[in-house]
């Protein structure tokens, strides 16, 4: 079921290294310590190694072929607030969006609910029972053939608090802390956990690139750009260049927006996609095309940019607290199995909402697909299990491999 990748330190640290070159160096350390805190952790830094190893599994080839979030897991659904002012809680991370079987995400969603449930110490039998639950939830929403969104009105539990905590916050409460109006409007790099000071020149180009672009829109969505950090973020795309943007309000006397700016690179399943993918005319506008299928309603100022010759996405930036993470989870397993059936319901109106869109299978073939689900669970979920034992040999042996000093890490 897996590629020819041994498990060991030496095999899955010159796989890292190969990867993430031309990442930005001095936040590889972070990457990877973030990556040694546990399985799930692993997991989610480490999609490229995943496809590699499980693309080819025969219990994900058949069904449907639609377009995939591809990096689908328990940590990455999250509220946010939309261009319409709503907030929303949803399937936030589309950079690994492609055409490809519906199995591929599911598949990879399931692994991930095993991992989370380990994690909590569960046995095997309740990992297995987590992951059927989330698969009833996801065929149930498919056989409807409906996509709905989950709103703060019947949400529960830690979605429903995430909710809450976003529609009440106000952009005074989103910039505390972050920004010093001390000597004019600018980030605080050196107290603020997630943003760096970048050097002088790249700052100015980015500055400028962005600048540019706004005064070529026929109706800007900010004002003038204020300043620029580099911004230190997630676990699988860390190191990728990515930038923290202060723009001007458009509206006088109102405080400033926050952006989020993020280097796009082509999807890690890409090159085990089993149909032709649809042209893009950049990496960014493949994210944003796919995000747009598949979110029920997208972040504010969502937009690919060409900044240099190199594909960039731009949206609000979102707090990370905003993430459904397992911070929420502390000493609450009840908290974790109640989000469970949300998981596969997002997933499944994910899929629907992006029925027919450029090659993929309509909603009356995702339908049949979600009625069917007795014909095909057993392979999808044995597939999970098998998955997350090969996914915890190659933790070990990456976290090996960093003790060992073959890849860099934090020095605590």
């Amino acid at each position: 079921m897996s590629a020819a990748i041994p498990a060991t330190p030496g095999a899955l640290s010159a796989f890292f290294q190969l990867h993430d070159a031309g990442r930005v160096p001095a936040l590889l350390p972070i990457r990877y310590q973030r990556m040694q805190a546990d399985a799930l952790a692993f997991f989610r830094g480490s999609a490229p190694l995943y496809y590699a190893r499980f693309a080819g599994a025969p219990a994900l080839a058949e069904g449907p072929v639609g377009w995939l979030c591809g990096d689908v897991h328990v940590e990455n659904f999250g509220s946010y607030r939309a261009d319409n002012r709503l907030v929303y809680f949803d399937l936030n991370d589309f950079d690994e969006a492609i055409l490809g079987p519906l199995r591929w995400d599911l598949g990879r969603l399931l692994v991930s609910v095993r991992l989370a449930a380990a994690r909590f110490g569960l046995p095997a039998a309740a990992q297995h029972a987590q992951a059927e639950v989330v698969l009833a939830a996801y065929a149930a929403a498919l056989a409807t053939g409906k996509a709905y969104m989950l709103e703060r009105a019947t949400a529960r539990g830690l979605v429903r608090q995430l909710l809450k905590n976003v529609q009440h916050r106000g952009q005074r409460e989103l910039l505390a802390g972050r920004i010093s109006q001390r000597g004019g409007w600018h980030f605080r790099t050196q107290k603020t956990p997630g943003l760096r000071a970048l050097p002088p020149g790249e700052a100015l180009a980015v500055l400028r690139a962005v600048e540019n672009w706004r005064l070529a829109q026929s109706s800007p969505p900010c004002g003038p750009l204020l300043d620029v950090a580099g911004r230190i973020a997630g676990v699988g795309s860390l190191g990728v260049p990515r930038y923290a943007l202060l723009a001007k309000s458009r509206r006088p006397g109102k405080l400033p927006r926050l952006l989020d700016l993020k280097l796009t690179l082509p999807a890690a399943a890409a090159p085990f996609a089993p149909v032709p993918q649809p042209v893009w005319p950049t990496e960014a506008a493949r994210v944003v095309g796919a995000q747009g299928f598949l979110q029920a309603v997208c972040p504010a100022l969502l937009q690919p940019l060409d900044l240099g010759g190199r594909p960039f996405v731009l949206r609000a930036l979102q707090p990370v607290a905003d993430k459904l993470d397992f911070e929420n989870f502390t000493q609450n397993v009840a908290g974790f199995q109640a989000a469970l059936p949300d998981f596969g319901h997002l997933l499944a109106w994910a899929h629907l909402r992006a029925a027919g869109h450029r090659g993929g299978a309509g909603p009356d073939a995702l339908r049949a697909f979600g009625l069917e689900v007795a014909s095909w669970q057993t392979d999808v979920l044995d597939f999970a299990a098998q998955a997350q034992s090969v996914i915890e040999a190659d933790y070990a042996a990456f976290a090996l491999a960093c003790s060992e000093g073959a890849l860099p890490t934090v020095k605590r």
